[in-house]
């Protein structure tokens, strides 16, 4: 009978470790790299620069923000009941936006933008027909 050796041994034992490691490495990047996160418990202090929203039924919060020109980041939590969505207008024309932001999911949006006047909205189902829209002002 011939029996494996220490050292294959221990090589076998290692590569057990290698999708644990993986895993452990690819969602650190995710979450570095501002990858979208479900919530539950109390809110994180948010990395300097970054603007926190909150998504609930019929309004945002905060209603107005004033940002400078450039990379602007967002972080939009859906605080409420119903999925919603996070949509920046330049008039009629959609900048970008944030979909299926699902009740309790936080999601993150870096968007470039020059001086001027915005708007947010969600018009998911109507949602901004009843109130769920803001002001965008960047200098």
């Amino acid at each position: 009978m011939h029996l494996p050796s220490r050292h294959a041994r221990v090589r076998v034992r290692a590569r057990a470790w290698v999708p644990a490691l993986a895993f452990a490495f690819v969602a650190a990047v995710i979450a570095a790299c501002g990858g979208t996160t479900p919530s539950s418990g109390p809110a994180t202090a948010l990395p300097s620069g970054v603007i926190a929203v909150e998504a609930k039924e019929y309004q945002f919060t905060p209603s107005s923000i004033t940002a400078p020109a450039g990379a602007v980041m967002f972080s939009v939590k859906n605080a409420g009941a119903q999925e919603h969505e996070f949509e920046i207008f330049k008039g009629e024309t959609v900048v970008d936006e944030i979909e299926g932001l699902v009740p309790g999911l936080t999601k993150s949006l870096t968007v470039t933008l020059e001086a001027g006047a915005y708007s947010f909205v969600c018009k998911l189902n109507g949602h901004d027909q009843l109130g769920m829209k803001g002001t965008l002002t960047v200098n």
